[in-house]
């Protein structure tokens, strides 16, 4: 329990480091940002069951995603207005079938550049397994807006 504390902390230190970063400097010229098809024909291989579900929320509540995406998944963060990404609000279904699992899972772990206002990766802050089950409970949040 306290080192996967230990490792919410240092995500959220990292987060805020790189979101300090990417949005306080850099004006690079944005790029073209492509999903490989493999990475996006890829399922969830963990059962989106409760417990997957919860350990997906404290990672998103606690990981820094509530900043730009919202505590309640609608894409107004506190730093959403301060950003050039295009924040979908997740409790909306036509908004979530626009994107497979895989590719969910490949912008979490991958993040979107270091362009000014785009995604950071998570590869270096959570386990594969930590990804799937934010994924699983960002599906669930159309579930239950419904």
């Amino acid at each position: 329990m306290l080192d996967r504390r230990k490792r919410i902390i240092a995500r959220n230190f990292v987060f805020f480091g790189v979101a300090w970063a990417v949005l306080g400097c850099g004006t690079n010229r944005p790029s073209e940002f492509k999903i490989p098809r493999e990475a996006a024909g890829q399922r969830n291989p963990f059962p989106a069951n409760a417990e997957s579900i919860a350990k997906g929320k404290e990672l998103y509540v606690g990981g820094g995603c509530v900043i730009c995406h919202g505590k309640d998944g609608s894409g107004k963060g506190v730093l959403a207005k301060d950003i050039t990404m295009n924040l979908h609000d997740w409790r909306d279904p036509s908004v979530q079938g626009a994107f497979s699992d895989g590719e969910l899972f490949y912008i979490m772990q991958n993040g979107k550049g270091t362009n000014r206002g785009k995604m950071p990766a998570y590869r270096d802050q959570e386990t594969p397994e930590e990804i799937w089950d934010t994924v699983s409970y960002i599906r669930s949040l159309a579930a239950i807006s419904k």
